[in-house]
């Protein structure tokens, strides 16, 4: 008797893979749509590059606009050391405003690595990068063609990154405001962590005790809580989070109570295989979601 093929499942993201890898239609040096994601989520949290690219058209237009219709494309000021000291002093604050943004954002989100101050330096350069191409257009096409580099000084350079500082600034206040209308707060996302971690001490109870079956059943919910909450992750990392779990949590649900207790705990000396993997897989889900609540970046 002719034996079936094996259905092979894919995971979830390799349907961004190239699929004429190979053929001569893509390159093989093409970086995936997820890794290019990623990038992105440093800058729009999940939130889609199209509101980035329309506030840059803005902030394009609004850089044209205002040196089209001026009577002189350089400013002219009697005191430039003052302003020079006037525009650096506007220039911190504006970079205060834009990481204070920028913290509280990836704050709101399911990915892990965003949490990390590294990553939060990536996200402001990504910011003051795609601000700083809007004012470098600028220069090129309204002041370079028309009085070189010798027409720029000390306060034009400083005045430039004020403006960079200031349009990456709104962007990630832009951003900001769509997070916050998208994302549950911050507190839900501790409070309904906690909860859970705190819901897998049910296995501590007395098996003969009714107490067991209470805190089971407030274990149950509290699963559903996490599920409702990683439901509104946008990022990549956040969606992959989202997906562990579930898959986690419906091959947990098809054991018996003593073998869920079993991928809780952990085992000794004599393990399952499958149990110890689905432990493994918990611990790392933990650990995550540890992160996202604050208790370890």
């Amino acid at each position: 008797m002719e034996r079936l093929a094996p259905i092979v499942i894919p995971h979830p993201y390799q349907q961004y893979r190239a699929p004429f890898y190979g053929t001569g239609i893509l390159s093989p040096y093409m970086v995936d749509q997820p890794t290019v994601q990623r990038l992105l989520d440093h800058v729009t949290f999940g939130h889609g590059a199209h509101f980035l690219l329309e506030v840059l058209l803005l902030q394009f237009a609004g850089v044209f606009l205002t040196f089209q219709f001026s009577s002189s494309l350089l400013v002219q000021v009697s005191n430039p050391g003052l302003f020079t000291g006037a525009y650096a002093a506007a220039s911190i604050v504006f970079l205060g405003i834009l990481l204070l943004f920028t913290a509280k954002m990836r704050k709101r989100t399911f990915s892990p690595t965003l949490y990390t101050h590294s990553r939060l330096i990536i996200s402001v350069l990504g910011y003051l990068a795609a601000s700083g191409v809007i004012i470098v257009f600028g220069y090129i096409l309204l002041i370079l063609t028309t009085t070189g580099w010798t027409g720029l000084n000390r306060l034009d350079y400083v005045f430039s990154a004020m403006l960079t500082v200031l349009f990456a600034a709104l962007l990630a206040v832009g951003y900001h405001a769509r997070v916050v209308d998208d994302q549950p707060s911050r507190d839900t996302i501790v409070e309904t962590i906690t909860a859970w971690q705190e819901s897998l001490s049910w296995v501590d109870e007395d098996e003969r005790s009714h107490a067991k079956q209470e805190a089971y059943d407030e274990f149950t919910d509290r699963m559903d809580d996490l599920s409702d909450l990683l439901s509104h992750a946008k990022t990549v990392e956040g969606k992959q989070l989202r997906t562990d779990f579930e898959v986690w949590r419906d091959n947990f649900d098809a054991h018996s109570n003593l073998s869920k207790e079993t991928i809780i705990r952990g085992q000794g000396e004599n393990k399952n295989e499958q149990l110890a993997e689905e432990h493994k897989e918990l611990q790392s889900i933990r650990r995550q979601l540890r992160t996202l609540a604050g208790e370890q970046e």
